[in-house]
């Protein structure tokens, strides 16, 4: 049986674009393959406990903790027994869960002290709706990974860790937690670098490319010509002339 397939599939139910065709084809596979279905259940246990840690009271330097703890007490040999593969494949997933938490964390830190206030707002109920409709997919590939960097669609409030072969979408935002870096390519020749501690939102594509940084440091190196390519920044929006620029956002 191969299972590989339904990888790819339970990030399309993770993320809210699984059409029902699938839908039903991975709960098929589920019923009758213990192991997907013990994964499947600890990658929707994980994506709950990361919302409710960051909607909750707790200090942001306690959630990475508090998401192994709550993690590790539902672990898969309480929800479906797997082999130890599995678990120890669990144990990666709740440090990488914690990772996350942290990076989110502290840059929603860094939004509330910019926007002047720190009180958490309670989590609303949930409920089952719809997921909006992804924005057109772009031809930008991602490079040269390092550290956590995450990727939000425009409309969803799911971050999810920024991988190579990651498809990417206008509206996408980009976040690299410290020690973090990520390369974006837009074309044969032209890169950009996103710096650790940065976020970088994507907003039009070809024709008239436009990205906002939002803070942080993008470095670009485009090709020679380029088309009309503009950076726009909480200061103001500029058109890049040159091939080769850096463009930096600080707290200041």
């Amino acid at each position: 049986m191969n299972c590989e397939k339904y990888k790819s599939i339970v990030e399309e139910y993770l993320d809210g674009t699984i059409s029902e065709k699938k839908l039903a084809e991975l709960e098929n596979h589920t019923q009758t393959c213990e192991s997907c279905r013990g994964q499947f259940k600890s990658s929707v246990l994980m994506q709950d406990v990361i919302k409710d840690a960051l909607s909750s009271r707790t200090p942001v330097e306690k959630a990475g903790t508090s998401v192994v703890a709550r993690l590790s007490a539902e672990s898969p040999r309480a929800v479906n027994p797997v082999d130890n593969g599995a678990v120890l494949s669990w144990g990666r997933q709740a440090a990488v869960a914690a990772g996350i938490v942290m990076a989110i964390g502290l840059f929603l830190g860094f939004v509330l002290g910019r926007a002047g206030t720190g009180t958490p707002t309670a989590p609303a109920p949930k409920k089952q709706v719809s997921a909006p409709m992804l924005k057109k997919q772009v031809s930008i590939s991602v490079e040269d990974l390092e550290g956590t960097v995450l990727v939000k669609h425009e409309g969803r409030d799911v971050w999810q860790a920024l991988k190579t072969g990651s498809k990417i979408h206008l509206g996408d935002t980009f976040h690299a937690a410290a020690k973090s870096s990520c390369v974006l390519r837009l074309g044969p020749k032209s890169t950009l670098e996103l710096n650790q501690n940065s976020m970088l939102v994507l907003e039009v594509y070809n024709g008239e490319t436009e990205f906002l940084l939002e803070h942080g440091e993008l470095a670009a190196d485009l090709e020679s010509p380029h088309g009309r390519f503009f950076i726009s920044t909480p200061h103001g929006r500029v058109e890049a002339l040159g091939t080769e620029f850096t463009v930096s956002v600080t707290d200041e």
